[in-house]
């Protein structure tokens, strides 16, 4: 049986060919140039042929050399992909990938796969609604909420909340006498947004002629500000329901268009409901939806 050639030589091979000198790929995978210069010897008689022209002060590769030198490069590659495969397939085995379309389902579902599932990490983030049913159907995610219901064969989706944006206006500001508000109401009228707010973000801005929004990236920074400012401000039920400081002495407006109301849907391959069916049984999550008239507090919220 032939000898096995280790994938460090042929790494160093690799590496001579493509760097051209002894020095340079010395260098570059950080051992001496004596060293390297072994291995390729070494190579050479596990191999059990020449590989270089030997001269003074000069190595190269002759036509052994230079297919050994192509064959070492896809071996490595295919080496390197091993690698990554095994550890991919390992890391899936002991994660649960979730995209969400928007932040509260993205809270929710992780609460409910962490109990759950535990033992597991859930890789959980915001993901654009383009991304997330492509992530499912390849592999990169393995549950996803979305706010459209898929039709995709191969998917399986159930309604797991829903949320309903408001507006929180300061008594004194020119719509705090609306009973409710369409988005073409908001016309050049200044909102304090979010930014990480997930498909919300492009509905506003998409359904508001002219929108008006100064953008805080940081959630903290945001809280702050919206606390200690008269502008105007975005809400959903969700937080309504849990009293958030924000708008407290606010005049909570619904809007009335039917694009401020997100029923959610957590999506998962076909293949995979076996796995999900325990999350799948406790849905909904979230999603009593609160309609507070002008001026009344959310339930809830402190006085």
């Amino acid at each position: 049986m032939p000898r096995l050639v280790e994938i460090g030589l042929l790494q160093q091979l690799e590496a001579f060919s493509r760097l051209g000198t002894l020095s340079a790929a010395a260098e570059e995978l950080h051992i001496t140039q004596p060293a390297l210069t072994r291995s390729m010897k070494k190579l050479e008689d596990r191999l059990g042929v020449t590989l270089f022209v030997r001269g003074r002060n000069r190595l190269e590769l002759n036509d052994n050399g230079r297919l050994a030198a192509r064959l070492a490069a896809q071996a490595v590659a295919a080496d390197e992909q091993l690698v990554r495969e095994v550890r991919a397939a390992d890391l899936m085995r002991r994660t649960i990938s979730v995209g969400c379309c928007a932040p509260v389902p993205l809270q929710e579902v992780t609460l409910a796969l962490q109990r759950l599932f535990q033992g597991k990490t859930v890789a959980a983030s915001i993901v654009p609604d383009p991304r997330l049913l492509p992530g499912l159907l390849e592999g990169t995610l393995q549950l996803a909420v979305t706010h459209v219901r898929p039709q995709e064969p191969g998917l399986w989706s159930e309604p797991c909340g829903e949320e309903t944006l408001f507006i929180a206006v300061p008594p004194d500001h020119p719509l705090a006498g609306r009973v409710s508000v369409r988005f073409s109401d908001l016309e050049d009228v200044p909102f304090l947004q979010f930014s990480e707010v997930g498909f919300w973000s492009e509905l506003v801005r998409s359904r508001i002629p002219r929108p008006h929004l100064l953008l805080q990236q940081n959630r903290e920074d945001f809280t702050e500000i919206a606390a200690a400012t008269d502008l105007p401000t975005f809400f959903t039920d969700y937080f309504f329901s849990r009293g958030d400081r924000i708008t407290r002495n606010r005049r909570i407006i619904p809007i009335d268009d039917p694009e401020a109301r997100a029923v959610y849907y957590l999506v998962c391959r076909e293949t995979d409901l076996p796995k999900f069916r325990p999350l799948y049984a406790r849905l909904p999550l979230f999603g009593r939806t609160l309609r507070p008239g002008p001026g009344k507090k959310p339930a809830g919220s402190e006085p």
